[in-house]
C-alpha cells in the first residue's frame, strides 16, 4: 500500500510546475543550545521571523554553549527565557527539562544526541516531556542529521492535495519517506521541500499538454 501511494505522490509532484527540491536546510549546528532552542521554538511559530533569528542569536552570543554541560553552566547565570529571548514560561521550562534529560543521559554533544535518537526507546523519554510530541522528536532527528521527515500541517495538506489522506502520523511519515526514497532524494530535504512549497503558495498543477492536430 505504501509503495503504490509513494508512486501516486511522486506522480503528483511531477505534475507541479514549480515544485523545487531544497538541499540547504537548518540544523547540524554542533551546538546543543541552538539545537534545543530550534526544536522547542518551531512548533506553532513562524520559522523565519520567530525561530531562526533567535537560533542565530544563541549561536553568535553564546558560542560556548555547544555542550550540555556548558548550557547548564550558562543557565546558572541567566534564565532560559533570557537565553531564548522568549517571554513565555512554557518554552523556557521545556528547554530546561530537555537539557536536564540530556545531562541524565550523558548526552554532551550533537553527535551524542544523534546516536541517542537512533534508539526508539530514547525517543519515548523525550516525548515524556510535556509539549514534546512525535513531530518535535522527529524534528530533533532532522536537526542532528538523521534522514527522516517530521509530519506537520503543511505535509498533511500536501498529501491531501495529492488525494492521500491519513489519520495516523506513522502512515503519513511512511509514504513521504518512501516517496523520497523512490525519487532518490534525502528524506529531510524532501520534507523541507514540501514545507517550503506549502508555506509559500497553493498547488499549481501543470497545464495539460496539447498535441497538434493532423490537417
Amino acid at each position: 500500500m505504501t509503495s503504490s501511494n509513494a508512486y501516486q505522490l511522486a506522480k503528483f509532484i511531477d505534475s507541479i510546475d514549480d515544485f523545487e527540491i531544497y538541499t540547504d536546510i537548518d540544523g547540524n549546528y554542533d551546538h546543543i543550545g541552538a539545537t534545543v532552542a530550534d526544536a522547542i521554538l518551531q512548533a506553532n511559530n513562524r520559522y523565519a521571523t520567530h525561530v531562526k533569528p533567535r537560533v542565530n542569536r544563541i549561536l553568535e552570543t553564546y558560542p560556548e554553549a555547544r555542550t550540555t554541560t556548558a548550557v547548564i553552566n550558562l543557565l546558572g547565570n541567566i534564565s532560559a527565557k533570557e537565553l531564548l529571548s522568549w517571554n513565555g514560561e512554557d518554552r523556557a521550562e521545556r528547554f530546561h527539562k530537555i537539557i536536564l534529560l540530556f545531562a541524565a543521559e550523558s548526552i554532551e554533544t550533537e553527535s551524542d544526541l544523534c546516536k541517542w535518537l537512533l534508539n526508539s526507546s530514547n525517543t519515548l523519554k523525550l516525548k515524556a516531556i510535556k509539549g514534546i510530541g512525535q513531530k518535535t522528536a522527529d524534528y530533533f532527528k532532522i536537526l542532528v542529521g538523521i534522514s527522516t521527515c517530521a509530519i506537520d500541517r503543511h505535509l498533511l495538506s500536501f498529501l491531501d492535495f495529492a488525494g492521500l489522506t491519513y489519520n495516523e502520523y506513522s502512515q503519513a511519515q511512511d509514504v513521504i519517506n518512501s516517496t523520497a526514497d523512490l525519487l532518490s532524494i534525502d528524506r529531510a530535504h524532501f520534507d523541507h521541500s514540501i514545507w517550503q512549497y506549502m508555506s509559500k503558495r497553493v498547488i499549481k498543477p501543470k497545464k495539460p499538454k496539447t498535441r497538434c492536430k493532423d490537417h
